[in-house]
């Protein structure tokens, strides 16, 4: 036995701390943007926020401009983010694209005119895409093989713990009979990026990414710093060798990486494989519960607003606790597959039990809106909704994250995973814009067309590989040598 081995046991402790701490620190991005998310169809919902803003006539009009905007050039973010997750490093990415959400909140907050208030989306959507490419991609470059599935997963938890503070805030705030009813919600995500970027400063570069660019000493100083361990401990130098190894193999493929790489080789399976769980995510219907929470309880019969946002904000807690249960559980004891698997399935009941209460129990009132008088049937649906939005965030909500950001190879991850994302922001923007002309011609349709999509991802999950407990070298041998 050598003098080395006995250090093993006590450098476990302090490198899993601050591996844990570093990702924590990153995943605050997450809840920014999952802030967003909760709270910006709460403030579309203001009675002052649409005095300020719209008539009567604009509202429709205005509602559909700035949520479908905001995504747009949130596809538009993570398409380009892969040039400048290789060029300045993901840490530097993540400057950036707070940078791009302050600026886009500023002019959210000031409420000049509706001019402004479309520009601070444009903006703040080319953040948010830039930023949900640049923190998992981080977060999987500094994790170890056996809790990396967690480590990412902190994403997706702050990001439902932010959806959840979203629709608090904004359901506190409707209280306010002034302009801070819709001002606060802006302020308090405000505030909350700028302690951000000043976090982020202090969070070490990805180790893989440094190597790539040739600064070798700094990687084995980082590595050293994630370990708790001296740079020669062969804990650390074995880290050190395997990356540079596998990153100089890649770059005998040449120096210059175009995304027409992800579609040769060995690639193409990977990002046959992102495209699709990217898709599946948006077409499990949670994006429509996501942006359209209000309008659903507004069907099920729920007319008063604070009654609708109060429904909404339990979605948030929900998927905020069943984020927790993954995160600490589920993803690397049950792996990716099963959690997609499992996602399906309750997607697909829930979706069809609610197609069919609208289809039997809904009915015009008298202002032509569609409503469910029934009490019992208001309750199925509620229930309903509440449990696909839970299961969403347990399975598909965190594993998709997970998945996508393992399986490219290090040479392509961060422009696979920048298209990856274009795809999924481009299928929320599709599902977000069809959405109320779908609900205009018949409601139980939406959720049943939601459910067989649900039936269809569960078929295509049967035909991925599964990633856990591997690290992402072995990952890339696996698909390499794959048939």
């Amino acid at each position: 036995m050598t003098e080395t081995t006995p250090l093993l046991p006590d450098a476990i402790i302090p490198f899993r701390t601050s591996v844990y701490a570093y990702s924590l620190v990153a995943a605050v991005g997450g809840f920014i943007c999952g802030f967003d998310t909760g709270s910006i169809s709460s403030i579309i919902s203001l009675p002052m926020f649409q005095s300020r803003f719209f008539t009567n006539g604009s509202l429709a009009y205005y509602e559909s401009i700035l949520l479908a905007s905001y995504l747009v050039t949130s596809m538009c973010g993570a398409f380009f983010s892969g040039y400048f997750c290789d060029g300045i490093g993901r840490k530097h990415s993540m400057l950036l694209a707070t940078g791009l959400l302050v600026s886009g909140i500023s002019c959210e907050l000031s409420g000049f005119n509706t001019h402004t208030l479309l520009l601070g989306r444009l903006v703040g959507g080319l953040g948010t895409g830039l930023m949900t490419n640049a923190i998992p991609l981080y977060q999987s470059e500094i994790a170890p093989p056996d809790i990396r599935g967690r480590l990412i997963s902190i994403f997706a938890l702050l990001g439902s713990f932010g959806q959840m503070v979203g629709y608090f805030v904004t359901f506190s705030s409707s209280y306010y009979t002034s302009h801070w009813s819709w001002r606060m919600p802006w302020l308090v995500q405000l505030i909350t990026c700028l302690l951000f970027a000043l976090s982020v400063c202090f969070l070490p570069y990805s180790p893989r990414w440094l190597i790539d660019k040739g600064r070798e000493a700094e990687s084995l100083a980082v590595l050293s710093k994630l370990h708790h361990l001296p740079q020669q401990h062969k804990v650390v130098q074995k880290d050190y060798l395997e990356i540079k190894t596998l990153i100089e193999t890649e770059k005998l493929n040449g120096h210059d990486r175009t995304y027409g790489e992800l579609f040769q080789g060995s690639n193409f399976k990977r990002t046959m494989y992102a495209f699709f769980i990217s898709v599946a995510t948006c077409f499990t219907g949670n994006v429509v519960i996501s942006y359209y929470a209000p309008q659903i309880f507004k069907n099920a019969g729920f007319s008063d607003v604070s009654t609708s946002l109060a429904l909404t904000g339990g979605i948030g807690f929900l998927s905020l606790v069943f984020t927790a249960l993954s995160l600490q559980w589920w993803i690397d004891l049950w792996g990716r597959r099963a959690l997609f698997l499992t996602g399906s399935t309750i997607s697909a009941m829930c979706m069809f039990i609610v197609g069919f209460v609208f289809h039997f129990y809904a009915s015009i009132a008298k202002d032509d809106a569609v409503v469910v008088a029934n009490p019992w049937a208001r309750s199925v649906i509620i229930v309903c909704i509440y449990i696909l939005s839970a299961s969403f965030a347990g399975t598909w909500g965190v594993a998709n994250y997970v998945y996508t950001a393992e399986i490219f190879s290090m040479r392509c991850r961060a422009k696979g995973l920048s298209l990856t994302y274009a795809i999924s922001w481009a299928g929320s923007i599709f599902i977000t814009y069809c959405t109320p002309f779908f609900m205009a011609y018949t409601i139980s349709g939406v959720y049943l067309f939601f459910g067989v999509c649900s039936v269809l991802t569960f078929l295509g999950v049967m035909l991925i590989p599964e990633t856990k407990g591997k690290s992402l070298e072995e990952i890339d041998f696996m698909f390499d040598h794959s048939k």
